[in-house]
């Protein structure tokens, strides 16, 4: 039995003890379901503690056993939101008013200050070279060590030791599912586009649009003591989207909100910059991979080269297979959804890169008719 089958099996039997559960007196529900986060927590505590001496850098290097420990958080988590929609004191509902309060607040600076970090770069004299710039505003939970999680009154109710297993989990979700933002505006630049500092944040794409006013309460976070609460989507996203019940979410302390700017130089060998191709002529285009074709390797023809060339610098295959995904996914969408009005439009996606190029691999003849067709079908 392999590593998955392993904890897949461990989960069944986990859910399954939970069911059961079920038509027990309260009172001794809870203490089933504090027996459980208990002992999910101890497994992961084995490995960190047992194996890796408590260095969570050393554990993050090992992925099967954060594989082992996000299996086992998951669980502890599910046991955890069990005992918060018996509990839910008044005190944790204050609590969550002040999370969700905060993290809206956080969100709004996040949005503020990325959209001044894009103005100005609006607004900045740009070097000639300047091909791509990045503008990347986050808000992540800073969860590195104990002062980044709270004690609260609640906690021996729960009996988890959260001043532990929040960081492990901080851990497991950077290094494991990859360092994914609570929420993030990326606003897009490009050389010329027109986009001036003027324009409103509508109108630049970069207003926060989720958090509309409806609230973002699923899963666990319907509940009846929270109902009056029109959550953010910061707070749906760190219940729903991560290892993070709601008992964790009331105690994590500490939160980033993060604008980076990356300014790029990109340029290849014969001076072409990024996204050269947008504006460049069918005989700029032409000349580019006729130029890099007088240096083909040796037994390969001009015709097989310029072929491989263009279909693997614009990537013809994948965007081919791309479109087909997207069509064979809108059309499983209309069979299960027939009776919508709105028809998703599958023209968009062409699918026909490779088969529209003529076949200049064995014929060179062909080789000026297929980079006229190339230039049609670039991004």
């Amino acid at each position: 039995m392999d590593l998955f089958d392993k904890l897949s099996a461990e989960s069944d039997a986990f859910h399954e003890r939970m069911d059961s559960y079920e038509s027990l007196p309260e009172e001794e529900r809870i203490e089933k379901y504090r027996a459980e986060v208990k002992e999910m927590e101890a497994k992961v505590l084995e490995i960190v503690d047992g194996k890796y001496d408590g260095s969570l850098y050393k554990f993050s290097c090992s992925e099967d056993d954060m594989e082992s420990a996000w299996w086992w958080l998951m669980s502890r988590g599910y046991a955890l939101e069990k005992m918060f929609t018996i509990h839910c004191s008044e005190a944790e509902v204050k609590r969550f008013e002040h999370q969700d309060a905060h993290l809206f607040e956080l969100t709004k600076d996040m949005f503020a200050r990325t959209a001044k970090m894009y103005r100005y770069i609006l607004d900045m004299p740009l070097d000639q070279k300047d091909d791509d710039i990045d503008i990347d505003g986050t808000l992540r939970y800073w969860g590195e060590s104990p002062q980044d999680v709270l004690r609260l009154e609640d906690d021996d109710f729960y009996g988890s030791d959260f001043l532990r297993m929040i960081p492990i989990m901080a851990t497991v979700e950077q290094e494991l599912k990859g360092d994914l933002a609570i929420i993030q505006c990326s606003p897009h630049w490009r050389k010329d586009d027109g986009r001036k500092s003027s324009m409103t944040d509508k109108e630049l794409r970069i207003e926060n649009e989720l958090d509309d006013g409806t609230t973002w309460a699923e899963g666990w976070l319907y509940h009846p003591k929270l109902d009056h609460i029109v959550m953010c989507y910061a707070t749906h996203a760190v219940v729903t989207h991560y290892l993070y019940s709601i008992p964790d979410f009331l105690r994590m302390n500490t939160f980033e909100v993060k604008v980076e700017v990356k300014l790029q130089q990109i340029c290849e060998q014969d001076g072409s910059r990024l996204w050269w191709w947008d504006n460049c002529s069918e005989r700029q285009f032409t000349d580019k991979f006729l130029h890099e074709a007088e240096h083909r390797p040796e037994g390969m023809s001009k015709g097989e080269f310029i072929w491989k060339r263009v279909v693997e610098y614009f990537e013809f295959e994948e965007r081919d297979e791309e479109d087909r995904r997207m069509i064979k996914q809108n059309l499983e969408f209309e069979e299960k959804h027939p009776d919508r009005e709105f028809k998703r439009d599958n023209s968009f996606y062409k699918a026909d890169r490779i088969s529209s190029l003529p076949d200049c691999r064995k014929d060179d003849s062909l080789i000026e008719e297929f980079l006229r067709t190339a230039y049609t079908k670039k991004p």
